[in-house]
């Protein structure tokens, strides 16, 4: 419950009850029957209300210094907010590109302002750019399946020869039915790529087309190392889905032998003809080029913090104006310095273990704002810190200036974003290209504070992937990390929905021969319902990232996976897999 509604609720007892209790009492309390004028009055009982409802939220929270510490200590990334985040696209300039040029990741790119306040992104993926263009793109149907052509033009001046093509990378956007479809048969009915021009024709193996998003260097959300990355993949596929949408389309440097070609033709081979309302409806605008995720994240530092020792813990304010307008994400860095000493003291977490008998360590602590920020769902998080020794044989300065490093987001601000408004460069934007969000920018979510939620992660906290091929096991997992479904009425139904798509669950040992050794793995099997999803493409995307969860979960000596049955009787088989790499 918000601390407004403990607020609330204490003052109407003063006010409503109070009355009530003078009346039957009136040699007890007389004067809480009248309503008094003085504003000095007013004043203190809106104090007593604010005390009191403090105290009631503290009487209610069960325990968070326990939680907070054990899950900071094994999942430190669920105390951390949600960003915003969104999909920006670059767009070369014709006059100002001759040659394949690189945007690093951690591009900073900029957005309008909103309430004044103009929000920092950072790309997420490398985007190569060349002076090409996507120009049109075809679907037909064949006797064997479909086809789908993509022809890309060159910039006049340029030469294929000399362009260094080695791959191309391509971002399906638009309607779900039509991204998520093509997402599917892409994976699972590609036969083969064929490459033409005017000037030849060569044709590439179906691998050549790698899924993006999956692996650990294509994470969004900064994740410690201690840090399972297979909650990163559940926490961005509930927060950002379009970031599985990318698609690698490797070996093209045979293009270098069309020379004198104004551009080229990829065309895809599918072994199952699309859906008749795909061929309708998918145009050239649903596939895009030099894409890539970007979310809301930016250092900053804290206002200075006088540690005089007078309090338990000082809260940590960004030193951002207006402060409302930024949430810590997460602290980097802290040092103190006494007055006349120029050396500069660092402090270290009280989890990271580096633990001595002299060591002074900080500790953070997490509590709901007292303000609401943004729409009315959105409450926030204020950082407080303390700090603390490893004995009693440490002893903290008297009196210090504290400094923090601070990662940060916007709030609520950044959700605010309309398509087409990040779109401001800054001095580390390409000079070369111009860009802007082709997606929404989806709202950010503080980290679930409430306990019950905690022990119910905790209670998790031993997990491997045998004990999740249990239903309900993993049903609470996927619950805990959507933190949208928190606070959305309408998410928490989809990702219900999404929940209950999960039929049974059925592990079975295997044993598999690899490179002359045996190895013992688990096959899991679980059985799908399309209906709870958008469509088969939907269901689809979903199992490929339930698979990439449990192969991080099957020990280094095992491997694992997965095989998933529709309810219409199809079965897809992901190849097994050992950590990330693919075993036979």
């Amino acid at each position: 419950m918000a601390f407004n509604k403990y607020y609330q609720d204490e003052l109407s007892f003063l006010t409503e009850l109070g009355k009530e209790f003078a009346q039957k009492n009136p040699k007890l309390a007389p004067l809480l029957a009248e309503r008094g004028d003085d504003p000095d009055v007013e004043r203190l009982l809106e104090g007593i209300a604010f005390i009191s409802g403090r105290l009631r939220e503290k009487l209610d929270d069960e325990l968070p210094e326990l939680t907070h510490t054990l899950i900071a200590l094994l999942w430190p990334h669920y105390l951390r907010p949600i960003p915003a985040m969104s999909i920006l696209q670059f767009e070369p300039i014709s006059s100002a590109l001759m040659e394949k040029q690189t945007i690093q990741r951690g591009c900073k790119v900029d957005s309008v302002p909103v309430e004044g306040t103009p929000c920092h992104f950072k790309t997420c993926y490398d985007v190569d750019i060349y002076p090409l263009r996507l120009e049109n793109l075809t679907l037909e149907r064949i006797a064997e399946g479909s086809v789908l052509s993509l022809r890309f033009t060159l910039e006049p001046g340029v030469e294929l020869s000399k362009l260094g093509l080695d791959k191309l990378r391509l971002f399906l956007q638009g309607e779900p039915n039509l991204t998520y479809s093509l997402y599917l048969w892409l994976s699972r009915y590609l036969d083969k790529v064929s490459v033409r021009s005017t000037k030849g024709e060569f044709t590439l193996p179906k691998r050549v087309v790698r899924p993006i998003g999956l692996s650990e260097e294509e994470g969004l959300l900064p994740y410690p190392p201690n840090a399972f990355l297979g909650y990163r993949l559940l926490q961005e596929y509930f927060s950002l889905p379009e970031k599985f949408l990318f698609f690698d389309i490797n070996e093209l440097n045979p293009v270098a032998q069309f020379k004198n070609a104004e551009g080229f033709e990829l065309i895809f081979h599918f072994s199952r003809p699309l859906d008749d309302q795909i061929h309708q409806n998918l145009k050239t605008h649903h596939v895009r080029l030099y894409c890539t995720p970007i979310i809301n994240l930016f250092p900053l530092d804290a206002s200075p913090i006088r540690l005089d020792h007078r309090r338990v813990e000082y809260r940590i304010r960004p030193e951002g104006n207006p402060p409302e307008h930024y949430e810590i994400y997460t602290v980097d860095k802290v040092e103190g310095v006494q007055s006349g000493n120029a050396e500069r003291q660092r402090y270290y977490a009280f989890e990271s273990f580096d633990h001595t008998e002299s060591s002074i360590f900080y500790r953070t602590r997490l509590r709901p704002s007292v303000v609401q920020h943004g729409r009315e769902s959105y409450e926030g998080v204020e950082t407080y810190i303390a700090f603390v020794t490893a004995s009693e044989e440490a002893s903290l300065p008297p009196v210090e200036t504290i400094s923090i490093e601070l990662t940060c987001s916007h709030r609520h601000l950044a959700g605010e974003l309309k398509r087409g408004e990040i779109c401001v460069p800054t001095g580390n934007s390409p000079e070369f290209a111009t860009f802007k969000n082709i997606t929404i920018v989806t709202p950010s979510f503080p980290p679930p504070l409430e306990a019950g939620l905690h022990w119910q992660l905790i209670s998790n906290m031993s997990l491997n992937y045998i004990s999740l091929a249990n239903v309900e096991a993993l049903r609470v997992i996927l619950s805990a990390y959507d933190f949208g479904a928190h606070h959305n009425v309408q998410t928490a139904r989809e990702s219900q929905l999404r929940r209950e798509g999960i039929a049974a669950i059925q592990p079975s040992p295997v044993d598999v021969l690899h490179h002359g050794t045996p190895i013992r793995g688990i096959r899991t099997h679980i059985d799908m319902q399309e209906s709870k999803f958008a469509g088969e493409g939907d269901m689809y995307l979903f199992a490929s990232v339930l698979n990439e969860f449990f192969a991080l979960y099957a020990s280094i000596n095992a491997f694992h996976q997965l095989e998933v049955k529709t309810e219409r009787g199809e079965i897809y088989l992901w190849p097994a897999r050992q950590g990330q790499q693919h075993l036979i």
